[in-house]
């Protein structure tokens, strides 16, 4: 019987697969063990569900890098409310009978700790050497069902619309994705309207800071930017998802609101930082 593993696996331009010697960088959501091909079968049919009809493309901030366990091995570690999120994914993969039982048969880890392993020391992973270094956010578009060493069944999320755009921590660079095709289908995409000019003038003002930074930002392009994102921030806790981005069935909440919107949140605390050291600096002189 094949051994299953769930994992989320970061998109292929994100900064992280130029640093980890890993074959495919990853993070395991849920180690299932040997499970029978029937079994096997009905969590597939039920991760095609989720992915096809709820989660999308996510983002989740790094807290630091350091060892995890007995081969040392080099990994980054993520902030707790992405740990929490995390947590909520796996409840409601636990609402699925043959996920459940094949979870609970497994002798699994005490504490659950969420990472993406870089490297081993007889395998090391590159260091980061840009200019503020320290991966502080990965991006996934990607869920797997292994079911042996690096490969099995892979589920690419999409965006429910055309047009969306989140943050790489490559900071070089925004990551614009359009319709996307699945392994199962092809999400139908829905009519979107076009963008306001408000959010227009507020996106130039994210690719000229992201490009040349925030210094070549003048003070009323980085004001127009930081409101454009409280404000969506704020629209964000107010207002569902069009996604359907929470699960209804029993057993667990899915945080699929929390990963639509925590790019945006990282996007006003980068900015933020940077302008913050600005205005150390200025003090400074």
């Amino acid at each position: 019987m094949p051994e299953l593993t769930i994992v989320a696996i970061p998109c292929r331009d994100d900064y992280v697969w130029r640093l980890s010697s890993e074959k495919v960088p990853h993070l395991t959501l849920m180690y299932l063990g040997e499970v029978d091909e029937e079994d096997t079968d009905q969590i597939e049919g039920f991760l095609e569900h989720v992915v096809d009809t709820t989660m999308c493309p996510f983002g989740l901030e790094v807290d630091h890098r350091g060892e995890l366990g007995p081969k040392n091995a080099d990994v980054l570690f993520f902030k707790e409310y992405c740990v929490e999120t995390l947590e909520e994914v796996r409840s409601y993969f636990m609402t699925d009978e043959h996920i459940y039982r094949a979870y609970n048969a497994t002798e699994q880890f005490d504490g659950w700790i969420p990472h993406l392993t870089m490297g081993y020391p007889e395998s090391p992973a590159r260091e980061d050497t840009r200019e503020y270094p320290g991966t502080r956010w990965v991006n996934f578009d990607t869920v797997a069902l292994w079911t042996e060493d690096y490969s099995g069944y892979e589920y690419r999320l999409d965006y429910p619309y055309e047009g969306q755009i989140y943050m790489s921590d490559d900071t070089d660079s925004l990551t614009h994705y359009g319709i996307r095709g699945m392994k199962w289908g092809i999400r139908r995409s829905k009519k979107q309207l076009d963008a306001s000019t408000d959010h227009q003038v507020a996106e130039t003002a994210r690719a000229k800071a992201r490009k040349g930074g925030v210094r070549t930002l003048s003070n009323g392009e980085l004001k127009t930017l930081v409101d454009r994102m409280n404000l969506e921030q704020q629209y964000a806790r107010v207002v569902p998802p069009s996604t359907g981005a929470r699960f209804t069935r029993a057993g667990g909440k899915f945080a699929g609101e929390v990963l639509v919107n925590v790019g945006k949140q990282q996007a006003t605390k980068i900015v933020n930082d940077q302008a913050t050291r600005l205005v150390a600096s200025a003090f400074k002189k």
